[in-house]
């Protein structure tokens, strides 16, 4: 497996002081989540969440402050193997594409190719995606096909950084969109989504097609896609001089404005300056995104309260509401970053906001099925 592969090439290894620092980081973790719970009725937000969440956030939290990239890369694992342990725990079919440029779809059960959701996963562009992430979108899967909408979900295994850098995970998206085009479905019963790293994939893929990006394939639409749905989408990347308001930093969210900034930087070496639009979605010229209704009919947007994240997601979407009448924007009540998904990592589906994402999903796919 190539994402396998990548982990034992010298930039990734682990020296024997790496290991070290990640048993030192998990040996205090029972104290933390002990002083999570001491806390929990003392805090609006402690008291807003069940105490599951606030030991997984103060967990993750301790990890992402704690480790550098190499480290947090052993630790989260790769994409392939998640979604090969994930498949064998629910019993379902490995279905795997070879797409070109070292990418994969991964199937998230049955290929079907009536409709179609591109999944892209979050995890910095540095890190595989999150071990509930396939969970959650077998749960949409299920859920569309209760309301007679059947649904493959695709979800990219792309190439991480610093093994490759921009454009290959454009140009990886890309390719797989195209890969479904290729098999058959129409424009119009394909929605994208991508949560956090992945809806700022999102941003490039619809950049791309507005500003072409030398050396990625072009992807030309008969029609618009049905829709793009961004989870907490990364749409501030650097910050290296804390000029910019984060509000929301250590009122409950599992990533801080340190962090972000750490992983943004590292994103950004040696990329050139040309490429800011598409990898700083806040910095795109004002007129970036013109012409953004012929590539997608709608977008859902959605953030946490408490993110860390949480003002430059809202700032993104005022930009996008301009460019496309059919934008929603969701702002979770005590949500933190990504909070649908990382709630799945306790199998927790009941959040409002999760079924409003169904709703969402579900009324693209509708939507669309009229407009054509």
């Amino acid at each position: 497996m190539p994402d396998a592969n990548n982990a034992l090439l010298p930039r990734n290894r682990l020296t024997f002081f790496d290991r070290v620092k990640i048993l030192l980081t998990l040996l205090p973790i029972p104290v933390y989540l002990t002083w999570a719970v001491i806390k929990k009725p003392f805090t609006s937000f402690g008291r807003a969440k069940p105490l599951s969440r606030l030991i997984l956030y103060r967990a993750v939290y301790s990890l992402t402050t704690s480790l550098n990239r190499k480290q947090l890369r052993v630790v989260f694992g790769t994409t392939r193997k998640m979604y090969d342990d994930f498949t064998k725990s629910k019993g379902l079919p490995q279905v795997v594409e070879e797409i070109g440029e070292d990418s994969r779809l991964l199937w998230i059960g049955p290929k079907h190719t009536d409709r179609v959701i591109v999944y892209f996963h979050g995890g910095a562009y540095l890190f595989g995606a999150l071990g509930s992430a396939p969970a959650f979108w077998f749960w949409m899967r299920k859920s569309l096909e209760e309301k007679g909408k059947p649904v493959g979900v695709a979800m990219l295994n792309y190439t991480l950084i610093p093994d490759r850098t921009f454009p290959t995970q454009l140009k990886q998206a890309v390719l797989a969109i195209q890969h479904v085009l290729d098999s058959g479905v129409k424009p119009e019963n394909i929605q994208l989504a991508g949560d956090s790293a992945g809806g700022l994939l999102i941003h490039q893929v619809l950049s791309h097609m507005l500003h072409p990006v030398e050396g990625v394939p072009a992807l030309n639409l008969d029609t618009p896609l049905a829709g793009a749905f961004m989870m907490s989408p990364w749409t501030r990347l650097r910050d290296p001089q804390r000029k910019y308001n984060y509000r929301t930093d250590n009122k409950g969210d599992f990533l801080t404005a340190k962090v972000v900034n750490y992983w943004g930087q590292t994103v950004m070496e040696g990329v050139p300056e040309s490429a800011t639009p598409y990898l700083e979605a806040n910095e795109a010229p004002e007129s970036w995104l013109d012409g953004l209704p012929k590539c997608t009919r709608r977008i859902l947007i959605t953030a946490g309260n408490v993110e860390v994240l949480r003002d430059e997601i809202i700032k993104y979407s005022r930009t996008v509401e301009k460019h496309l009448k059919d934008t929603t924007t969701i702002v979770q009540e005590n949500g933190v970053h990504i909070d649908p998904i990382a709630d799945f990592l306790v199998n927790d589906s009941s959040a409002p906001l999760t079924s409003d994402i169904l709703g969402w999903l579900d009324a693209s796919f509708s939507a669309s099925a009229s407009a054509s």
